[in-house]
């Protein structure tokens, strides 16, 4: 077995758990793959890891654990993209809704990696085609397609089609298409539904919509989905995962449906999504008189 590892060097304590984590794969005859930029941040030898480029680290490994918050599962995510690598987190950051392993656990859980004692969740992915002057560029996310209006004051002007039917314009900041694993992140954050993330289903979430009856709506996964900018005067922008960032022009079109491939995470048995959804979102743990 490969282990593949990738981590966000911003994150403190990325110098001591790393070499550790290393350190306890060799002794156990497990080999790893780094990234180059952590490869020469940490100052390994090839004792240690092998440097890989972010070309061959989904084809040289076959598990890739990820070391900071959910933005570097999401990093992690596009880096695997369609070769469907198993992949694993480990939280450094805040919430934690895909980095779910402590650092405290890490070791336990990573004897189950090795032992094969966990199950695999697919995830659905999105795949947003940008169509504008330079031609048609593809995106994938794990969370969420957001086009919003940037830097701008105005608001936007966003027709949407579904399956080619007219659904709705919205006048507002802009919009989410999510994921249901996107359903715990951003548009969480704009009043949206939380969805199992074993669904296979779209939201439709507009951000600050400057109308009342405006509301998130849930659509099939076979869903395609068209967005056309109609504004002017505005500089909107496509985020993909809230780490691809395109500046777009008025009349720019985003088409948004289910990716070919899925993202597959490792999962233990010892919790499921409503014991995180409690934990994470303190259900139930009001302080009471």
């Amino acid at each position: 077995m490969t282990i593949g590892i990738l981590a966000n060097l911003r994150k403190p304590r990325i110098s001591e758990i790393v070499p550790a984590l290393l350190e306890w794969l060799n002794a156990h005859r497990i080999s790893a793959v780094v990234g180059e930029e952590l490869y020469r941040f940490l100052r390994l030898s090839g004792n240690q890891a092998e440097a890989v480029s972010d070309g061959q680290f989904a084809q040289r490994c076959d598990v890739a654990v990820s070391m900071g918050g959910d933005g570097t599962m999401l990093t992690l995510a596009r880096l695997i993209g369609k070769q469907e690598k198993p992949m694993v987190g480990v939280n450094l950051g805040g919430l934690g809704f895909l980095a779910e392993v402590s650092v405290e656990d890490l070791y336990p859980k990573m004897e189950k990696v090795i032992s094969g004692e966990y199950t695999i969740e697919e995830r659905m992915v999105l795949e947003a085609s940008l169509q504008d002057s330079p031609g048609v560029r593809a995106y994938y996310a794990m969370n969420d397609v957001v086009l919003d209006r940037g830097s701008s004051s105005r608001v936007l002007r966003i027709r949407v089609h579904v399956d080619g039917d007219y659904f709705n314009t919205y006048y507002s900041d802009g919009i989410i298409v999510s994921t249901p694993t996107g359903s715990t992140a951003y548009s969480l954050a704009a009043s949206g539904p939380i969805l199992v993330p074993s669904l296979e289903s779209i939201i439709l979430n507009p951000i600050c919509p400057h109308t009342l009856t405006a509301r998130p709506t849930v659509v099939p996964a076979s869903s395609v989905i068209d967005l056309q900018v109609e504004s002017t005067g505005s500089e909107p922008f496509l985020s993909v995962d809230g780490q691809s960032d395109s500046k777009l022009k008025s009349g720019s079109k985003i088409t948004v449906r289910k990716g070919a491939y899925c993202a597959r995470l490792i999962v233990f048995n010892d919790h499921n999504f409503f014991d995180l959804l409690r934990k994470k979102l303190q259900w139930g743990s009001l302080p009471r008189k």
